[in-house]
């Protein structure tokens, strides 16, 4: 899958861009990531499936913590369309790929990760060969969350 860069620039500068966003506590997405973002997984697989750019998101409602998984053309985040759009300029048609994003005060000290996990074409499809991968990324980057948390109650 490929897409007109400038038209993804129109698109994520516009919010035209469609996501689903799911709230849990952060331990319970801790205790069950798999469970907990697999309705992530599947919607974005399906938005994929219908020709759309989408992401995904849990967000924890007790904590400053959210797991998104975006499409995307950079490896970027969305929250940063302004970079994007000045990075994207030049360029006409780039391959979609699926990213894990997470963006926690606790989790370094950017606030923020991001890292690929397939080409839009070899997810769509093939959700089952990347769920171990994406959950221990999940539950890799939360255990991180929460070690942060722990250590440092006082500045939360």
């Amino acid at each position: 899958m490929e897409k007109d860069a400038a038209s993804f620039v129109d698109d994520l500068v516009n919010e035209k861009i469609e996501g689903k966003s799911f709230t849990k506590k952060l331990d319970d997405i801790m205790k069950d990531p798999a469970k907990v973002m697999q309705p992530v997984y599947d919607y974005v697989e399906g938005q994929l499936n219908l020709g759309k750019l989408a992401y995904g998101e849990v967000k924890a409602s007790d904590e400053d913590v959210a797991i998104r998984l975006e499409t995307n053309l950079i490896n970027l985040p969305f929250q940063d369309a302004k970079v994007i759009s000045k990075m994207m300029q030049d360029q006409e048609t780039l391959p979609v790929n699926v990213y894990l994003v997470i963006s926690s005060p606790w989790v370094n000290k950017s606030s923020l990760r991001i890292d690929e996990v397939a080409s839009a074409d070899d997810y769509v499809g093939n959700v089952a060969n990347y769920l171990d991968q994406m959950n221990n990324w999940v539950a890799e980057h939360l255990d991180m969350v929460k070690e942060n948390l722990e250590k440092q109650p006082e500045e939360k």
